[in-house]
């Protein structure tokens, strides 16, 4: 045996923990974190830090996850299947936290391996975004006057999605330690401070041991680990919610010592038919005669693949680079190609905060990414909408109104999720929201089958929702009224710009595609028609509410479009003599009760606006408005900077759109920020992709445009830029040098 050969001289790919440090310790947990888009670990410890009990229980109440001050400062374990789910006593349904499956326990002579309290020292530790391989070394000088070093490798197959893969080699330096290894499966952990386990069944093996849990929401997940090592492992331990495969090894100067571990997960979730226990074993069983080097050639052979088609280039800035390559590995990550029934979590599946649940990020900032790199993702994320309708019904229904209504946040059957009534009650958008999605899918892939047989089930019922959801005021207009738009600190406005914008447009796609479909597929249109009841006087109404949705304006002629009808009547704000420590969100120095009644944006609203429907306005008015809009933006949402620093680029306000590209970078890269320690901020990784692709390189969007053409404006640095991407069925690249595009087919 040996320990895998990885590539190696990859600087740009490699995220890099230059030591432990408590302050930082967690971050790079989530920085870190692996997956295939089935199972998903955070980049914790194989030890974990005994310090950090992962079972401790609490009552974790709805907050605002904004700036919520989370618990476990030094570690979180996390192990996510997504779509296994569970009630929480406080805050609904939440994705569970699986048992950790790397635990990993060394002793000697009596002292536990732990990086916070013992000596250690040539530490490293590199996640390699090309494979998504997790490496760590260091010496470790142990009290009994040995010196050791260890190496850990470990990934979570993209190839064999029930797989992940471990390895743990111990060389002697000087001295000789006797040094047991507990090599097993924890079930002892929390997800937000609730235990979800209603049962915890573990078995011995002879070389592994396996253990399964049924979960409080009917779920059960089995895991499988199988040890293979030139050392006796058929000890046993059973230690509370956690057991363990135990054996003992003499290390001498120079000797050398390897375990590799097979890690099996499945779940009665899965769609694969037999057992649960028939499956595990399976792929244990063919992993062990594959063995760890072929495991990792087809890991590996599987990532490039996926990013062969989506690996932006930049030559000059190494700094974006890397970060451009930690969104694109943590999108991919994060996506199941697979599996329908789920989306991508706000958190990416690396954290507990959000709950696992899924908004409207999916659709505005994670979807164009897959629109270009990986088409069939995107499907999978609209199809996710599609089976998740019924959800949206029975919303629309608990609000009295008919047709569907997007939960603000949903989890995986589609219901409202989201305990805070601010949100959940008035933050509509999500359902227009999905609309657009859609005509923005079809438009960059030409996948009109999509529109026939789901998109326009969907588009029927949620205009059968916004047509009841609008008053008629005496001026004719439709109004929505009561209404949270983007911007989150301004709850209950009269005809939010962007919402009614995004309704108009979703009502005005329904007429257009049922009028197609009557043109061009009558039986067809006859037929959904009566499946779903619909009535020619609804069409009409559609229509006519589409026609007459009020859009707010000014008539003084400064071309400010107004966040909302009312927007101008709220209060000014002295934001330097309340916002004095801007290293903290504005949201932490201000009251609820104030914040809700000046003019104070926590995210981009009309600018998302103008950068979703750039042909509309004329790059005066964008300029205007973002003069106007941008001072008294706060950018407490990792949504807002990406849609800044698109439409400063546009602009040509380079000066502006770099500093926003700073901005974005910094929410998850910046360690002393430690934004990842949570979970990845997924959606602003989708906006660190649009913002290089439809910002700097200039590209116009599917929905406004036939062809690719690409109007560059690069950072100051920036020599060579080169984008793959898929535009309208063609596989394309894109090289820009000198703010010059030349376009390649691929």
């Amino acid at each position: 045996m040996q320990m895998i050969v990885t590539k190696d001289n990859l600087e740009d790919f490699y995220l890099k923990d230059p030591g432990y440090d408590p302050a930082t310790s967690k971050y790079y947990e989530g920085i870190m974190t692996q997956g295939n888009g089935y199972m998903h670990v955070r980049g914790s410890y194989d030890e974990g830090l005994i310090a950090e009990k992962q079972d401790l229980e609490y009552d974790r109440k709805p907050a605002n996850v904004t700036l919520e001050v989370q618990r476990f400062p030094l570690s979180k374990w996390g192990t996510f299947v997504p779509g296994v789910v569970g009630p929480h006593p406080f805050l609904m349904t939440e994705m569970i936290n699986q048992p950790y499956f790397f635990d990993t326990v060394l002793t000697v002579d009596g002292e536990r391996l732990d990086m916070a309290e013992s000596r250690i020292s040539d530490y490293e530790r590199i996640l390699n975004l090309s494979d998504g391989v997790l490496t760590r070394s260091f010496r470790w000088d142990c009290r009994n006057g040995a010196a050791l070093r260890l190496t850990y490798k470990r990934f979570i197959s993209m190839d064999r999605k029930h797989l992940a893969l471990s390895q743990l080699m111990i060389k002697g330096l000087s001295g000789s330690a006797r040094v047991q290894i507990d090599a097993g499966i924890n079930a002892g952990v929390r997800t937000n401070g609730f235990d979800h386990f209603t049962s915890i069944r573990k078995n011995q093996r002879q070389t592994g041991c396996s253990l399964e849990v049924e979960t409080n929401g009917g779920n059960k997940v089995l895991i499988v680990s199988e040890i293979e090592a030139d050392a006796d492992f058929s000890g046993k331990k059973d230690i509370n919610d956690a057991i363990y495969s135990s054996g003992t090894v003499e290390i001498n100067e120079n000797t050398e010592f390897l375990m590799t571990r097979y890690i099996a997960l499945c779940t009665d979730r899965d769609q694969e038919e037999d057992s649960l226990s028939f499956r595990a074993r399976s792929v244990i069983e063919e992993a062990r005669r594959a063995g760890a080097q072929t495991i990792y050639d087809d890991h590996k052979t599987a990532w490039e693949k996926r990013w062969s088609a989506s690996d932006i280039r930049i030559k000059g800035d190494h700094r974006a680079q890397l970060a451009i390559r930690a969104s694109i590995y943590h999108l991919m990550r994060a996506a199941d190609r697979e599996d329908p029934r789920v989306a991508i979590g706000a958190k990416g599946h690396a954290g507990e905060a959000y709950f696992g649940r899924y908004f409207w990020d999916t659709e505005i900032n994670m979807l164009p990414f897959f629109l270009h790199t990986d088409p069939e993702a995107a499907r999978n994320l609209l199809m996710f909408r599609y089976l998740t309708l019924d959800g949206a019904r029975e919303n629309a229904k608990s609000y009295g109104y008919p047709g569907a209504r997007y939960a603000w946040e949903s989890s995986v059957s589609g219901h409202e999720e989201c305990a805070c009534w601010q949100y959940a009650d008035h933050e509509i958008h999500v359902t227009a929201d999905i609309a657009y999605a859609m005509k923005n899918y079809i438009s960059a892939t030409g996948d009109e089958e999509f529109m026939e047989n789901f998109g326009l089930e969907i588009l029927i019922e949620t205009s059968r929702y916004w047509v009841k959801r609008a008053d008629k005021n005496r001026n004719g207009e439709y109004e929505l009224l009561a209404v949270m738009g983007p911007d989150e600190y301004l709850p209950m406005t009269r005809n939010n710009y962007y919402t009614n914008r995004m309704v108009k447009f979703s009502l005005d796609l329904t007429c257009a595609e049922l009028e197609s479909l009557e043109e061009k597929e009558p039986l067809k249109y006859r037929v959904l028609k009566e499946r779903l009841g619909l009535k020619d006087d609804e069409k009409k109404l559609f229509k006519e509410v589409a026609d007459n949705m009020r859009l707010p304006k000014t008539d003084d002629g400064s071309d400010i479009v107004p966040q909302s009808d009312d927007f101008f009547d709220y209060a000014d704000i002295d934001f330097d003599e309340v916002w004095k420590d801007r290293s903290k969100c504005f949201g932490t120095c201000i009251s609820q009760e104030h914040n809700y009644r000046v003019k104070a944006l926590k995210q981009a609203d009309v600018l998302e606006n103008m950068l979703l429907f750039g042909p509309e306005f004329t790059d005066e008015v964008k300029s205007k408005n973002y003069d106007y809009y941008e001072p008294i933006t706060t950018h407490d949402s990792s949504l807002s900077a990406a849609v800044h620093g698109i439409i400063a680029a546009r602009l040509g306000r380079m000066d502006e759109a770099e500093k926003f590209l700073d901005k974005v970078i910094d929410i998850d890269m910046d360690e002393a920020a430690g934004g990842a320690k949570e979970g990845i901020h997924i959606a602003n990784c989708g906006g660190l992709w649009q913002l290089i692709v439809y910002g700097f390189a200039g590209l116009g969007p599917a929905m406004w445009n036939e062809s690719a053409d690409f109007k560059p404006m690069l950072p100051a640095g920036w020599e060579e830029l080169e984008i793959p991407f898929f535009w309208k069925g063609r596989s394309l690249k894109v090289v820009i040098s000198d703010n010059k595009a030349v376009l390649i087919e691929r």
